[in-house]
């Protein structure tokens, strides 16, 4: 599904703004209401069906809010303390994962460098956002050959030999791990992410009316919950 587009730097704007809101709108209803902004701007963004799976774990988080009442009163406060964390972060983790579907890194590293970042953070920012998706790849192949060693992630295995089921999986990918550190730190500087001169690039940012619009009405919307919240408190 396509969505509007938006200007890298304003996404990172709104990115920092959600999540001080998020954590600053610890209630059940602000925090709600923050989620609701969140999911109106992924869903403009292009991101429904990740909306959809937000809001669907969201709805079952306040109901187990609603039910909490009926289990043990150690066991509920516990619960809740999870549950509590896990919906603080849930507009962050939605807007993050939009952001990350709708911006690619490259354009990500321009918009840094566009905001006068230090090099050293870029070069740091652009090898962690290759790092993450080749690990995620890595993990798979060692669940594979688990599998196919026969000490795969099962209810038995994990019963009757869970050290070597976790040694299994943890050894292979922290060497795993590091050898793709190396190659994509080893990669930026190859393409010269760390060249002191002056960067050109293929992307062209530019900053619309439509970016102004969409980034103001949205960071309004975020202020005033906490705006509002304050003097609720207050009164």
């Amino acid at each position: 599904m396509g969505g509007l587009k938006l200007d890298v730097r304003h996404k990172f704007f709104l990115l920092i703004l959600i999540s001080a809101v998020a954590f600053a709108a610890k209630d059940v209803v602000y925090g709600s209401i923050v989620f609701v902004i969140v999911c109106l701007l992924s869903f403009l963004l292009g991101q429904g069906k990740k909306v959809v799976k937000f809001a669907s774990v969201y709805v079952f988080l306040l109901l187990f809010v609603a039910f909490s009442k009926y289990v043990p009163a150690i066991l509920s406060s516990m619960i809740l303390m999870v549950v509590l964390c896990i919906r603080m972060c849930m507009p962050i983790m939605l807007y993050g994962q939009t952001f990350l579907k709708t911006t690619p890194v490259s354009e990500m590293v321009t918009g840094l460098y566009a905001m006068k970042m230090p090099r050293a953070f870029v070069i740091t920012f652009a090898v962690e956002m290759r790092f993450f998706p080749t690990v995620k790849e890595e993990v798979s192949h060692v669940r594979d050959a688990m599998s196919l060693r026969g000490i795969g992630f099962s209810l038995r295995n994990l019963r009757l030999r869970p050290a070597l089921v976790f040694e299994g999986f943890i050894t292979p990918l922290l060497v795993r791990a590091s050898t793709i550190a190396e190659e994509l730190s080893a990669a930026s500087i190859t393409r010269g992410l760390d060249n002191p001169a002056p960067r050109t690039a293929f992307i062209k940012l530019g900053i619309t009316f439509k970016d102004i619009c969409l980034t103001f009405i949205f960071a309004a919307m975020l202020i005033s919950v906490l705006l509002f919240r304050a003097n609720v408190w207050r009164w």
